[in-house]
């Protein structure tokens, strides 16, 4: 019965987890189509901005995973010349109110970044 579960649990896990990356991900790449920008734009490092525009690297990311988009958002914008920028994808399941925080953090320090917001529910 523990081993039954365990194993629901994990597939249940494991579905939402599948599910958000993918949401995330066409969320960001709708969004960045709207801006006229570059989807999964490769930098010199190898490593992928979720959008490209002419003025921004945008870094996308759910709400409850911010603190994350602060130092992708930042290392985008070196290397690819472009200012920072976040796309903050608010989510219903989110008891908090995360966009708070981020401005906190971004004001607190001065930091040069955008933040735009979007439902992502």
């Amino acid at each position: 019965m523990a081993k039954k579960s365990l194993i629901l649990i994990l597939l249940c896990f494991f579905n939402t987890f599948i599910y958000s990356q993918f949401n995330e991900k066409e969320l960001n790449k709708e969004w960045c189509i709207k801006q006229m920008g570059i989807p999964e734009f490769r930098t010199k490092y190898g490593t992928y901005v979720d959008c490209l525009t002419d003025e921004y690297a945008v870094e996308g990311e759910f709400d409850f995973n911010w603190k994350e988009s602060i130092g992708q958002s930042l290392h985008y914008a070196q290397a690819t010349e472009r200012k920072a920028a976040i796309l903050f994808i608010k989510t219903n399941r989110s008891k908090k109110d995360y966009t708070y925080e981020l401005n906190e953090v971004i004001k607190f320090f001065d930091l040069p970044i955008k933040v735009f917001v979007i439902d992502g529910s």
